[in-house]
């Protein structure tokens, strides 16, 4: 379903939010090398964007085309607000470029974060889908299976016989 480099990508962008230091994280995704990945994107082509989180924006292109761009560093609030501004002055958005969250403010929008973009990776819709399923559905933590209670007893009971022997 996903392609191998997409999975890298989503595997370091997953990395990078948890707890690899800001200067790893933009080696890490500066690794990623995909001869498919675009560094820009024509803005009139533009259609939509889906945000799946603070570091991962899907770019939905006009003719079906899907990028998937992953942030060098998380853009804090992006997911929470929904909504990121850009400017252009040669009608492409580029992984050089930056994009800035829109929060409320007073009687509209204001900027927010500054956040640099990434490389522009394809992605089918069928990908799309199954990303933005897995960011939306909460973690569930599993069960750990207790001991049977005479287990415990047992096992403590035996340790203390061998103390005792020794």
């Amino acid at each position: 379903m996903f392609n191998q480099t997409h999975l890298l990508a989503l595997t370091l962008s997953l990395l990078c939010s948890l707890a690899i230091p800001p200067a790893m994280a933009d080696e890490a995704v500066d690794e990623i090398d995909d001869v498919n990945a675009k560094s820009c994107i024509r803005v009139r082509s533009l259609k939509s964007t889906r945000i799946m989180d603070d570091q991962n924006i899907i770019f939905v292109m006009v003719g079906s085309k899907n990028y998937h761009n992953i942030l060098p560093r998380q853009c804090h609030g992006l997911k929470r607000e929904g909504r990121f501004s850009y400017e252009s002055s040669t009608g492409s958005l580029c992984s050089i470029d930056h994009i800035r969250v829109l929060i409320p403010g007073g009687s509209g929008l204001r900027e927010g974060n500054s956040c640099r973009l990434g490389m522009f990776l394809p992605i089918s819709n069928a990908d799309v889908d199954a990303l933005m399923d897995k960011t939306t559905k909460p973690l569930q933590a599993e069960p750990i299976p207790l001991p049977e209670p005479e287990d415990i007893g047992d096992e403590s009971e035996k340790t203390g016989d061998e103390t005792q022997d020794q």
